[in-house]
């Protein structure tokens, strides 16, 4: 990540824990070294591009300035916090100084680096097995139920085999809130398959041991290069309905209606959908 920087900003503030320190105003200074991807504006030569670094000296200054906090560290924490979310920068690093605070010292102050939280978004996943389906299923979810504590499961449900001939499937549906990406969560589900002995071929409609489809990533539309939100909601009852029992509310990114009105609409018959206990 590339930096843009502000070096020796000097503010005259209200900080300090005595007496004195709080009728009168004292001089800071502030290093800051703020994350960000300037390959676009350089490509655009456009302004609007840019990180305004103008703007976050200004922002600084007008907190500072109206701020009466005893400590640096909470003067920091504050200015932190608010070029992280209301400027949207992504990483910042921040040195905050109090001149001759020590005797026989120049400064003193604290040094901090701070990243941006991410809102975790909200999957919606699908998961299947015709192979030792019990113990494969049984396992999964306490795979997942290990890594996200809050993970919601539909019920499970037998369905016949689709497509080929073969013993019948348990399908369920799962909901998980995280701050993995699109990639790093594929690549967290096929380790998952591959940890339960899944075997790849070219076969779309085959026996296999566990299939866990990603089906929808908050509203991300990814097709065609992935398919995303997966066109399987649309035509399979045991991924639809499964689906429908955890995320009645949620929007679908394409057709911009509930899964709930998907599911009133599809005219898929669910009566092929034996619930299972474990």
């Amino acid at each position: 990540m590339d930096i843009v920087y502000i070096y020796d900003l000097r503010i005259d503030v209200l900080i300090g824990i005595y007496d004195w320190e709080r009728s009168i105003k004292q001089q800071i200074r502030i290093d800051l070294e703020m994350g960000w991807d300037n390959t676009k504006p350089a490509a655009s030569d456009d302004i609007v591009d840019t990180l305004n670094y103008k703007e976050a000296a200004q922002r600084i200054k007008k907190l500072a300035e109206n701020s009466r906090f005893q400590l640096v560290e909470t003067l920091a924490e504050r200015i932190a916090d608010m070029l992280l979310n209301e400027m949207n920068i992504p990483w910042l690093k921040l040195r905050l100084g109090k001149p001759y605070a020590v005797k026989d010292s120049s400064e003193v102050g604290v040094c901090i680096e701070r990243h941006r939280k991410k809102d975790k978004a909200k999957v919606f996943l699908s998961i299947g097995s015709n192979i030792n389906k019990e113990e494969n299923i049984r396992s999964v979810m306490q795979h997942l139920q290990d890594d996200y504590p809050d993970i919601v499961f539909s019920n499970i449900y037998e369905t016949e085999a689709y497509g080929f001939e073969g013993d019948s499937f348990y399908n369920l549906a799962a909901g998980i809130e995280t701050d993995r990406s699109v990639h790093d969560i594929e690549f967290y589900l096929k380790n998952l398959e591959h940890l339960h002995a899944r075997e790849r071929n070219s076969e779309k409609f085959s026996p296999r041991t566990l299939d866990i489809d990603l089906l929808l990533y908050n509203d991300l539309i990814l097709q065609p290069e992935k398919d995303l939100p997966r066109k399987e909601i649309l035509k399979y009852p045991f991924v639809l309905f499964p689906l429908e029992e955890i995320a009645a509310d949620v929007i679908h990114p394409e057709l911009k209606i509930s899964i709930a009105e998907i599911a009133k609409q599809s005219g898929l018959d669910r009566s092929g959908l034996k619930r299972v206990v474990l």
